[in-house]
């Protein structure tokens, strides 16, 4: 069952459900969780400053003007459908109360969540210092024993121009506007449990799977390999990638990146990391967290987490055991933090004050 299916219920009046809206309803289950979330962002960040001071500010200097303007356009992409699902009657008044009256939260929450991601590339463009790319041959030998032949040949026997754009498309644009606009959306909401959860494992997840797991399995992915571990292992992917137009972003940010490696420049979205793969993670976060607001953005959210690990692997970014790999501890992540939102509230939650409108 959907969240918004299991919490209907009424409120008296307008005035009430803007004051239910507004409040910070008393969840038992919360108990120190806020705080904790927050002490770990801070931790993680303190590291970061601690280690890498030039860094860190000159990547917290780029994301934070950018998001701030961007984020809200991702915002709105995500919020209207996933708005019109929970309060079909009245999505546009979901919204702008949401806003109203929790603003001032979300406001706070977005910050720290673009200075933990800053935080987050700071660490990513420092893996190589910290351990040598060493894991592409294991991850590359156990993927072709595991599949039968290299992955990358399975998903490119479906290639077509048309392919290679939507692949292009969803890789590199809407991830990015799922991803920022889920985070903005539960930030406006972070009173109630379930996107309290979402984002404490969203937090886990890139302190774990992108940081820690990213450093301990250090890695340059199958489109680096032959620049960076040596040989002719990917030449003929790179090959067939330069035969679709729609690839061209891969080639042009692969080699991008290649060149903020190599002068070690820092730059917007710098950083190679192969093993485990943030893009699937963060989609297979989603997935669960759509899933359990609402059954049909369930299944949208899982269509494109799949669709993004097909992604992974069809540009080469990733080895296929990457995605597998981030999508189990993703799901370990999403059950350890099932106490957050499973026990059942005392109040009504902010769906049921939606029907209300």
């Amino acid at each position: 069952m959907g969240l918004s299916s299991d919490l209907l219920g009424d409120a008296s009046s307008s005035g009430q459900a803007r004051w239910q809206l507004g409040r910070l309803a008393r969840y038992p289950e919360f108990g120190n969780v806020p705080q904790k979330l927050f002490g770990l962002c801070l931790v993680y960040i303190t590291v970061a400053v601690l280690i890498w001071p030039s860094a860190y500010f000159a990547m917290a200097q780029m994301y934070l003007p950018r998001l701030f303007v961007l984020g809200p356009l991702g915002f709105l992409a995500v919020a209207i459908p996933v708005a019109t699902a929970l309060s079909p009657k009245a999505p546009l008044t979901f919204i702008a109360m949401s806003i109203r009256t929790n603003g001032l939260r979300a406001a706070i929450i977005v910050i720290v969540f673009i200075l933990t991601l800053s935080a987050f590339t700071t660490y990513k463009v420092n893996i190589p210092d910290i351990v040598p790319f060493y894991c592409d041959e294991a991850l590359a030998d156990f993927g072709e024993l595991l599949h039968g032949q290299a992955p990358w040949r399975i998903v490119h026997a479906f290639d077509s121009d048309l392919l290679a754009m939507v692949v292009s498309v969803t890789y590199a644009r809407l991830w990015f506007l799922e991803w920022f606009g889920l985070v903005f959306f539960a930030a406006l909401l972070a009173n109630q449990p379930m996107h309290l959860r979402y984002l404490t494992a969203m937090a886990l997840v890139l302190v774990v799977v992108g940081t820690l797991m990213a450093t301990l399995f250090s890695s340059v992915g199958p489109i680096f390999y032959d620049e960076l571990v040596g040989g002719d292992r990917y030449a003929e992917l790179l090959e067939v990638l330069k035969q679709r137009p729609g690839n061209e972003h891969v080639l042009s940010y692969s080699s991008y990146l290649l060149a903020t490696y190599r002068t070690d420049m820092l730059a917007l979205g710098s950083g190679i990391s192969a093993m485990p793969s943030m893009h699937v993670a963060i989609a297979t976060l989603n997935a669960f967290y759509l899933g359990r607001l609402n059954r049909w953005l369930g299944i949208a959210g899982w269509a494109f987490a799949i669709f993004i690990l097909f992604g992974s692997v069809y540009t080469g970014w990733h080895y296929a055991v990457d995605g597998y790999v981030s999508m189990l501890v993703v799901a370990l992540i999403w059950r350890r933090t099932a106490s957050i939102s499973d026990s059942k509230p005392t109040p009504s939650r902010l769906m049921q004050v939606a029907q209300t409108l």
